[in-house]
């Protein structure tokens, strides 16, 4: 296993009047999440810029066009069969201008939720960066308090 490698991966919350939308990948079994829900998010490509990335993985996912707000964690974590892959996570914060999210590309469902619900939708993985994670913390308890 190389543990030098990283996969990097663009995340958003996505936020409308106090609520965080999530989305629910489709159940295929080769996938790590399939049947998961997760905030939303996908791969940044080669040379591309990451809030760009961040828009684009938003449209393709839902159909909303979102102005990414600002960063609110960077990080690494191993996923897969025996954590063999290893990503970079850029989490950032979307403000969306509407609640219009469609389910596409590779979702089932998406949902918007209250930001105290959030980690009983997610991954147990992700559920626990969220509790865990001190700038991901702060930031979904400042949305809570909205």
């Amino acid at each position: 296993m190389n543990r030098d490698a990283f996969r990097t991966v663009v995340k958003a919350a996505i936020t409308y009047d106090g609520q965080v939308l999530i989305g629910q990948k489709e159940a295929v079994d080769d996938h790590p999440i399939g049947g998961e829900w997760h905030l939303l998010g996908g791969h940044l490509a080669f040379n591309e810029d990451v809030e760009a990335a961040t828009r684009r993985e938003v449209e393709e996912e839902t159909g909303l066009d979102v102005t990414v707000e600002s960063l609110i964690d960077v990080m690494t974590f191993a996923w897969g069969a025996d954590d063999e892959k290893n990503s970079l996570q850029i989490l950032s914060h979307c403000r969306a201008e509407t609640t219009d999210a469609v389910a596409a590309d590779d979702l089932q469902a998406v949902q918007w939720v209250d930001p105290d619900e959030l980690t009983a939708y997610l991954t147990a993985e992700e559920a626990e960066r969220v509790r865990t994670r001190q700038r991901q913390r702060v930031f979904f308890d400042s949305l809570s308090e909205q």
